[in-house]
């Protein structure tokens, strides 16, 4: 008897193992009728889970897995066809997490939706609220930059995109302010590493950061999520600044190596940008503004090209004229330099001041234009 006492406790204690990463979502969106399906995705250490659920009466049922909070896409389908994730404005964002036992409520379009029953999606509500205002001043931003005739070169043209490209840094500078605020109050949430990784962005500035991860609770830094950030934030550390410049050699358009050391006694400007990038070629405009009015001589300007095809990149090089060496691997978001750097998002920028150590990364308008001329003695 005792034997089989025993068995019974090893099984009840087993179970949980096998059921913990199981996340439930019940839901009624009105009274959408068949053959409508609920789409849900997520990513997990960078894989993407898929999975659908029908809908009968309104009503769906979700059952998957996942090993930490995700942030995860639910998209509704009328017709029941798979849906894009990126054109589908019937969309929630929303956290799940192990063991999660989900409600939500929605009219049709499930875009409107209230759930309980996630810690986490608590905290992030908590988060959206708290990033309300600055979010609905970007989206104004946004619209207005698609009303800007971004393609109008002349003087007047130019000093109108400038001024928008200030006002919208100005913005985004706000924002992550506001996200630094919240991981700063509240460091024992989870969603904190999520936020804390799209606030280092694509840039990491190591001595900025290194702070806030280093604030966060022991158990979001032993997560594989927290670990995982923590490597980038050490791997940023090699290029950050303070650092010495990595050496580099790469081929200009006629096949000319340019070799960053060569440049020694001068400073250097490293512009990552992107021929497919519609940011990039608007700072590319900028930044010709900025250097035609500095000294040429004690100025270098190197354009790193992320690039896949020659005639693309040559094509975008005529058409913004750009200023400085034009070099590319033509090896896209894999070129060398950029992996040197830790570059992996344009438009980006590195400053290298004389002696070969960087003193500024991603420096932008009118900051970049300032340190530029106290450095030149402009």
């Amino acid at each position: 008897m005792n034997r089989i006492l025993m068995f019974l406790v090893a099984c009840l204690i087993s179970m949980p193992m096998f059921a913990q990463t199981t996340f439930y979502i019940r839901g009624q969106l009105g009274k959408l009728p068949a053959p409508a399906k609920v789409y849900i995705g997520f990513s997990i250490d960078g894989d993407i889970v898929y999975d659908s659920a029908d809908i009968v009466n309104g009503t769906f049922k979700i059952v998957q897995d996942a090993p930490y909070p995700v942030n995860a896409l639910l998209m509704v389908s009328k017709n029941g066809e798979p849906v894009n994730f990126f054109s589908n404005k019937n969309v929630a964002h929303l956290y799940v997490e192990p063991g999660a036992s989900m409600w939500l409520t929605s009219d049709e379009d499930i875009a409107n939706f209230e759930t309980n029953g996630c810690k986490t999606q608590d905290d992030y509500a908590g988060y959206q609220k708290h990033m309300a205002d600055i979010n609905a001043k970007i989206d104004a931003l946004t619209t207005e930059s698609s009303n800007t005739m971004f393609s109008d070169v002349s003087a007047s043209g130019l000093a109108a995109k400038r001024n928008y490209m200030e006002r919208f840094r100005a913005a985004m500078d706000e924002r992550r302010a506001q996200m630094k605020e919240f991981i700063q109050q509240n460091p024992e949430m989870y969603i904190c590493i999520d936020i804390l990784d799209e606030y280092a962005g694509a840039f990491i500035d190591y001595q900025d950061v290194e702070p806030l991860y280093k604030a966060l609770s022991e158990k979001t830094k032993k997560t594989i999520r927290g670990k995982a950030f923590q490597k980038k934030l050490l791997e940023s550390k090699l290029a950050a600044v303070g650092s010495e410049a990595p050496d580099f050699s790469q081929k200009d358009q006629d096949g000319n190596k340019i070799t960053l050391s060569s440049f020694k006694g001068k400073t250097v400007l490293l512009n990552f940008w992107g021929s497919w990038n519609s940011a990039s070629r608007i700072e590319n405009q900028e930044l010709k503004q900025i250097v035609k009015t500095l000294d040429s001589k004690k100025l270098v300007v190197i354009n790193v090209g992320l690039e896949a095809r020659r005639e693309y990149w040559n094509k975008a090089i005529t058409e913004d004229k750009l200023t400085g060496y034009n070099v590319s691997d033509l090896k896209f978001m894999k070129n060398e330099i950029a992996q040197l750097y830790r570059v992996s998002a344009v438009p980006q920028n590195v400053l290298i001041d004389e002696t070969g150590k960087i003193i500024a990364r991603n420096l932008k308008g009118n900051l970049l234009e300032e340190k530029l001329k106290s450095l030149l003695g402009k």
